[in-house]
């Protein structure tokens, strides 16, 4: 037993050296600025995903309106989520369950896209609205 764990470490190690997992050495910086209504996005999450699907997607935490992620160049589309307590309590719980902050047109259909060049890609900014 003591052999195949210290086999599966070696592996997993090895693996870990070899880039798995993690980004490619190709990838681009992209950063930038998300706003709501004009305002800094308080916190929230941004995916760029290749428009053809071809390539991973990659993901970030907005925070105070500011995000930075590692993709591959190309052209992306763009989502972005958030949420705020919701207006009704649920009584089996106790609290108000947490709801979309940001339409469906920012997110699951979005219509937000970008255009990746390789290296740095600094203020690729995006302006959303709030749901009522």
């Amino acid at each position: 037993m003591t052999r195949l764990f210290a086999a599966f470490v070696a592996i997993a190690g090895l693996a870990s050296l070899a880039g798995c997992g993690g980004g490619s050495s190709d990838d681009s910086d992209v950063s930038g600025t998300v706003n709501i209504d004009g305002k800094p996005l308080a916190e929230g999450q941004i995916i760029f995903e290749s428009a053809d699907g071809s390539k991973a997607p990659a993901a970030g935490t907005i925070k105070a309106g500011q995000y930075s992620l590692k993709t591959a160049p190309g052209v992306k589309k763009v989502k972005i989520t958030a949420t705020r307590p919701g207006k009704k309590v649920d009584p089996m719980m106790g609290a108000a369950p947490q709801e979309a902050l940001i339409g469906p047109d920012y997110n699951s259909a979005t219509k937000l896209t970008a255009e990746v060049k390789p290296g740095k890609n600094a203020d690729v900014n995006f302006e959303v609205k709030a749901l009522p």
